[in-house]
């Protein structure tokens, strides 16, 4: 993870580079007790873009990954990774948007829960 200190000889942060397709099993998920994944299958219209996701009730905090291709043996899909969520009720939204939650989602211990985009 790289961190920048904004400061008034550095007030912009650097801006992070646009990475590529992933390939099949190069995403690494944290899962197991109380802690759970979430795979987000979005349309290709949202590639590049970042999902931000909160627990249900709490406010957004900024927690967010971008949505990338994904090569799998049966072709090229579009999708959003959050490796490792402690279980429970999320709410997701494209970052930035500041529009009200898209979809929400139920994240279990342990596991990885596949959902999909609305209009996906």
């Amino acid at each position: 993870m790289t961190t920048h200190t904004v400061t008034p000889e550095r007030p912009d942060p650097p801006v992070e580079p646009e990475l590529g397709p992933s390939h099949e099993g190069s995403v690494v998920l944290d899962i197991g007790g109380h802690t759970g994944a979430a795979v987000v299958y979005t349309p290709e219209g949202l590639a590049g873009q970042e999902l931000e996701i909160t627990p249900d009730g709490e406010p957004w905090a900024g927690t967010h990954t971008g949505v990338r291709p994904r090569e799998r043996p049966d072709g090229v899909c579009f999708a959003a990774v959050f490796g490792s969520l402690p279980a429970g009720r999320y709410l997701l939204r494209v970052r930035g948007s500041g529009s009200e939650p898209d979809m929400g989602l139920t994240v279990d211990g342990g596991t990885v829960i596949e959902a999909r985009w609305p209009g996906s």
